[in-house]
C-alpha cells in the first residue's frame, strides 16, 4: 500500500479524536454543533468518527487487566500485576467504566440530523418534508408580519389567513380570506404566485396586497413593480398586468376588471394602523370592519352596501369608525346584544345623500 494513501485516513482519525472528545461536553454551542455537522457530510470523515466511537464504547468494557495485558503485547514489557487483582467476590462485579460515556454524542448526532431537517427547510425553500404547506392566521383585531422562507415578507391584515407552499420551481400562496400585503424576493426562475377565490396573481418582483371580500370578491393593489391578475370566465382566461399605483378588482357581477389608478400607500394604510376609502363600497367597508370589530357589524338592508364610502379612520377606534361611518353615510346605529345594526334613516323614496368625510378626519 502507498504510505501516501493512508495520510488522509489519519488526518480524518486525528479530526475525529478533536469532535469525538468535543462533543463529551454538556454544552455544546449552536456554532460548533453546525460546523461538526458540516464537517460530517464528508463521507471519509463520518467514518473516521464511527470508527473511533466505536473503539471508545468498546474500550469502556474493558478491565484493567486486559488493559494491562494488551498494552504488554503493544510494547514489549512484561505485563504489571493490577494494582486491584482480582479477587473471587469480585469477579463477579462488573468491569469498572470509563469516566465519560458517548450519551452525549448520541445526542448530538440527533441533534445534527434534526438541524439538517431544518436547514433543509429555512435555507432550501422547497425542501420541506412532505411539501406540507405552512398556515399563518391572525385573529380578529391582531396584525401580523412574517418573513418566509426566500426573504420574502407576509403582512396579514386582521382576521386574515394564509397558507405557503414552497417548491424548487414555483412559490405558492393562498389566501383563504382577508386581506395580505406581500414583499416579494426576486427569484425569476420561480413564479411567486397569490391564490385568492381563484384569482390568480403573480408578482414580477414586487410589492402589492390582494384583499378577500367575501362571495369572489377579489381586490389586488400593487404599490410597486408588476402584477399579472388572472381568472377564468366562462370557459376563457382573462389577463391584466397591473404596475405601480394600480388595482385590479374581480366580481362575480362584472368579472376580473381592467387597471384603474389609486393611491397605493393610502389603499394598504391598514399596515400602519389606519383604513383610507376612495369610493369604495360600503359592503367592503363592512368587511374591513368587521375584521376588526369583535361584535359583528351587520347592514339591515343589503342594498345599501352599494353606497360609496370616501374617509379615513383609525382601526384602533372602531366606535369613532363606525359612527363617523354612519354619519357620513346618513345611517342609524343600533348597538344591540350580539351584533351592531346600520340602517338607513332617509325616507324609502328619498335617495342617500353622496357620502362625506367624517368630521375630524382628514380627506385622503
Amino acid at each position: 500500500m502507498n504510505p501516501t494513501s493512508t495520510e488522509p485516513r489519519k488526518a480524518a482519525l486525528r479530526e475525529a479524536s478533536h469532535w469525538l472528545l468535543r462533543m463529551q461536553e454538556e454544552d455544546v454551542p449552536a456554532t460548533e454543533l453546525e460546523a461538526w455537522c458540516e464537517w460530517m457530510a464528508t463521507p471519509a470523515h463520518a467514518t473516521a468518527f464511527d470508527d473511533l466511537a466505536a473503539l471508545w464504547e468498546a474500550a469502556g468494557t474493558l478491565d484493567s487487566d486486559t488493559l494491562l495485558r494488551a498494552r504488554a503485547a503493544r510494547t514489549g514489557q512484561p505485563a504489571a500485576a493490577s494494582p486491584h487483582p482480582r479477587s473471587a467476590s469480585s469477579a463477579t462485579m462488573a468491569p469498572p467504566r470509563r469516566r465519560r460515556t458517548l450519551r452525549p454524542w448520541a445526542w448530538a448526532s440527533a441533534a445534527c440530523v434534526t438541524l439538517a431537517v431544518a436547514l433543509a427547510w429555512f435555507l432550501v425553500p422547497g425542501a420541506a418534508p412532505g411539501d406540507s404547506p405552512q398556515s399563518f392566521a391572525t385573529q380578529v383585531g391582531e396584525r401580523r408580519q412574517v418573513t418566509l422562507a426566500d426573504g420574502s415578507i407576509l403582512e396579514l391584515d386582521a382576521a386574515s389567513e394564509v397558507s405557503v407552499r414552497y417548491r424548487p420551481d414555483r412559490r405558492d400562496i393562498e389566501l383563504h380570506h382577508g386581506r395580505a400585503y406581500f414583499q416579494v424576493a426576486h427569484a425569476p426562475d420561480r413564479p411567486f404566485v397569490v391564490d385568492a377565490d381563484g384569482i390568480l396573481s403573480q408578482a414580477l418582483g414586487t410589492r402589492f396586497s390582494v384583499a378577500e371580500h367575501g362571495d369572489r370578491d377579489v381586490t389586488v393593489v400593487v404599490e410597486e413593480g408588476r402584477v399579472q391578475v388572472s381568472a377564468s370566465e366562462g370557459g376563457h382566461v382573462r389577463r391584466y398586468l397591473a404596475t405601480g399605483n394600480q388595482r385590479i378588482r374581480y366580481t362575480v357581477a362584472n368579472g376580473l376588471q381592467p387597471p384603474q389608478a389609486v393611491n397605493a400607500p393610502l389603499v394598504t394604510a391598514w399596515r400602519h394602523g389606519a383604513v383610507v376609502y376612495q369610493g369604495e363600497p360600503l359592503a367592503s367597508v363592512i368587511t374591513d370592519l368587521n375584521r376588526y370589530s369583535r361584535v359583528p357589524v351587520r347592514l339591515q338592508d343589503p342594498a345599501l352596501g352599494q353606497l360609496r364610502v370616501t374617509g379615513r379612520w383609525e382601526v384602533a377606534s372602531i366606535d369613532r369608525w363606525i359612527d363617523g361611518l354612519a354619519k357620513a353615510l346618513h345611517l342609524d346605529v343600533r348597538r344591540g346584544d350580539g351584533e351592531i345594526l346600520l340602517s338607513s334613516d332617509e325616507p324609502q323614496n328619498n335617495p342617500v345623500k353622496p357620502p362625506a368625510v367624517p368630521p375630524g378626519d382628514g380627506a385622503p
